[in-house]
């Protein structure tokens, strides 16, 4: 936060917001007798937003001054503000297309060798922070010359075509931000005179610059062809070794569930009964401890005798000693940290969550009691053994990003593609495989019976049930979060209710022998609702980065 106010405190200009575009960019340099550059520039902008006026930032290389800038629309004169290297031309205007033509001198651009004149300049780099759509740079002796040497570097390299004036024409295209791309041409020095040679040569330095970019484009190119041999072999093998991976996983998950369907099948409708708790069953089904399951969490508490429900808003501690981690870590969080040690309220929950400096306690105190629920949950056998696959994902993830860095580099684009799209897969696998075992897939298996028993609502399965089971079946189904939950709360409210006409029931079902069964769908909406009123900020961060053309110099195009 601080560095991005110190940032608009000391760039006002670059912090606001200017939509647009440079399509097109003609730049011509034309070269004099005394080494002076006169360099007309002639910037397309596309305006998608009301602007001030545009930037054009020109550092010259060491040696060398800009002078006598100036900026032009439509052959009116634009007033210009100069802030270091920056030149601000200012111009009003709304949405649309300008031509801004800008003019300036380079003194002391040329230097005068033994053997030639040369033109060494960079006229944008790194600096740049804006992507030109098409860029051509022409540069003009000043008499016809015939024997010319250039060189382009970076995003230039290649670029240049000898015209029969001498001229040297750099056709760009399109220059990304952010890139570097110095033009040099060396004339005869006969068409300097009024200059003063160097003591030294510099054609045999350019034809050295030259030799080496060819033979550094051999090299790219052969290169090329072998990171696309090899590479694609690699390639091939990860992927296909992943493919087989996790084909075979997915068919041995499919054989589990087969079998837990068969024995299940055998044994008939039923509610599954395991040692390991229905909080904790629920995080193995969903990967996650929820507030829905935080709600569920507290009904078992009621179930098991250690909390009773007074209302349809209210909860009474009767026994702190609760069996599980999990179960004393939310008696902690309701009763002590929200409640008042013996009483706790959805009121209470609302005011608690409502107010922020609560959230860190809360937060943290949620976080643990999730710990607890998968610490409980890893207890027992529920999960196959992933360590060695989840190793090879790792090694598939590894090389596909390797992979993707050497197509990046020798622009092998088909397949770079190929290549994150396997790092990507192969990271996901990694970091989200987790197979069930027989005993987790059987257990899972069977409570999605009961979950397809709610959603079809069967009534004539309602007297094969415990009180015990009914209410179980109604806190895994808060957990989960059901659709039909509703809908299962009213039938298992009127089961309830026949059954207390005909039997006794436990104490801890109903309330003072009343038997009004509280609603869970109305708790779980509650804790839903105040788990809502807690939120976080995450800090954002800027940066910026220098360039650096030849000598030093470079710059770029902007807007304000």
């Amino acid at each position: 936060m601080a560095v991005a106010l110190l940032a608009f405190i000391l760039f006002p200009t670059r912090a606001e917001a200017v939509d647009f575009s440079i399509p097109d960019v003609q730049i011509h340099a034309e070269l004099q007798p005394d080494g002076v550059v006169l360099v007309n520039e002639k910037h397309t902008y596309e305006f998608d937003s009301k602007f001030k006026g545009i930037i054009r930032e020109i550092t010259p290389k060491k040696g060398a001054t800009i002078e006598r800038f100036e900026a032009y629309e439509n052959g009116k004169k634009l007033d210009i503000e100069r802030k270091n290297d920056e030149y601000h031309a200012h111009r009003k205007g709304k949405k649309g297309t300008y031509i801004f033509e800008l003019r300036y001198v380079i003194k002391d651009g040329v230097t005068k060798y033994e053997d030639g004149a040369d033109f060494y300049w960079p006229f944008f780099d790194k600096r740049n922070e804006t992507d030109y759509g098409n860029m051509t740079i022409t540069v003009t002796p000043p008499e016809r010359a015939h024997d010319v040497l250039f060189a382009g570097y970076d995003s230039a390299e290649e670029k240049g075509s000898l015209q029969d004036d001498g001229s040297v024409i750099f056709t760009l295209g399109e220059v990304a931000e952010g890139t570097k791309g110095d033009i040099r041409v060396v004339y005869e020095p006969s068409l300097f005179p009024a200059m003063t040679a160097v003591d030294s040569k510099v054609r045999p330095a350019v034809r050295a610059d030259l030799q080496l970019l060819e033979i550094e484009r051999a090299q790219f190119a052969a290169d090329k062809k072998k990171t696309n041999f090899i590479g694609g072999i690699i390639l091939g093998v990860s992927a296909l070794g992943v493919v087989m991976v996790s084909l075979f996983a997915d068919i041995r998950r499919k054989r589990f569930i087969r079998e837990a369907k068969a024995q299940i099948a055998s044994s008939g409708f039923f509610v599954p009964s395991y040692d390991i708790s229905l909080p904790a069953t629920v995080v193995f089904k969903k990967g996650a401890a929820s507030v829905e399951l935080m709600s569920a969490a507290l009904l078992d508490l009621v179930r098991k005798g250690n909390v009773r429900q007074i209302s349809d808003d209210e909860f009474e501690l009767i026994d702190v000693n609760a069996e599980l981690d999990h179960e004393q870590q939310l008696i902690k969080l309701l009763f002590f940290q929200i409640g008042d040690g013996e009483r706790f309220s959805l009121p209470q929950l609302k005011a608690y969550t409502n107010e922020e400096k609560n959230y860190d306690e809360w937060s943290k105190s949620f976080a643990k009691w999730g710990e607890l629920l998968f610490s409980e949950r890893k207890q027992y056998d529920l999960k196959g053994p992933s360590a060695g696959i989840r190793s090879l994902f790792v090694v598939s993830t590894l090389a596909g990003i390797t992979l993707t860095i050497f197509f990046a580099v020798y622009e092998l684009y088909m397949l770079m593609t190929f290549a994150i799209i396997l790092a990507v897969y192969s990271l996901l696998l990694a970091i989200f495989y987790s197979p069930r075992s027989y005993a987790g897939t059987l257990m899972l298996a069977e409570w999605q019976q009961v979950e397809d028993w709610m959603t079809d609502m069967d009534p004539n399965k309602w007297d094969v049930l415990s009180t015990d089971d009914r209410f179980r079946v109604l806190i895994y189904g808060v957990g989960i979060r059901h659709p039909e939950l509703a809908s299962y709360y009213e039938e298992f409210a009127k089961a309830q209710k026949q059954l207390a006409a005909h039997q006794p029931v436990s104490s801890w079902e109903y309330s003072g022998g009343d038997s009004h069964v509280y609603n869970p769908v109305f708790l779980a909406g509650s804790f839903n609702q105040a788990f809502s009123n807690v939120s976080s900020n995450a800090p954002s961060s800027s940066s910026s980065s220098g360039g650096g053309g030849t000598g030093g110099g470079g710059g770029g195009s902007g807007a304000f």
